[in-house]
């Protein structure tokens, strides 16, 4: 999924293949969003990171969904089999809430996806990656 949608060339400079429009990446997800979530449920941390990236590049389509999938992947599957303790799966992660609370900032008006968003950087700060709190301690001036 991670490679046929397109998601790998997210930042290449080469002619965009895959999910191109805002409307294909919708149709994509609404399609695939169950599976999302079982791989959420299951995944293991390299299935997780590439998860992540794929929600990454569908974030366009429905920012809120997209992060409640991001969410739910690392809390579950993530969380236990320790995707928090990889360090480049805490870079990722770190990144991608960055982009959210750039240019998503009011999904987290949601008070339940609010405490997500906590617990979800609360995994990282205790697998003890700097980023992570860093990001966590700016939250209250970045809401």
């Amino acid at each position: 999924m991670y490679f046929s949608s397109g998601a790998f060339r997210a930042n290449d400079k080469e002619e965009p293949t895959g999910l191109v429009t805002a409307e294909s990446k919708k149709a994509f997800l609404n399609e695939t969003a169950g599976m999302l979530r079982r791989i959420g449920d299951v995944g293991t941390p390299n299935t997780i990171y590439y998860l992540i990236d794929l929600l990454a590049s569908l974030r366009l389509a429905d920012p809120s969904r997209v992060f409640d999938l991001v969410a739910h992947a690392l809390l579950d599957a993530g969380r236990m089999h320790g995707f928090q303790f990889e360090s480049l799966g805490a870079d990722r992660f770190v990144e991608v809430v960055g982009i959210f609370l750039a240019d998503h900032r009011d999904i987290f008006n949601d008070q339940p996806r609010r405490a997500k968003l906590i617990e979800c950087l609360d995994a990282f700060v205790e697998a003890g990656w700097p980023k992570a709190r860093r990001l966590l301690y700016r939250l209250p001036e970045l809401l």
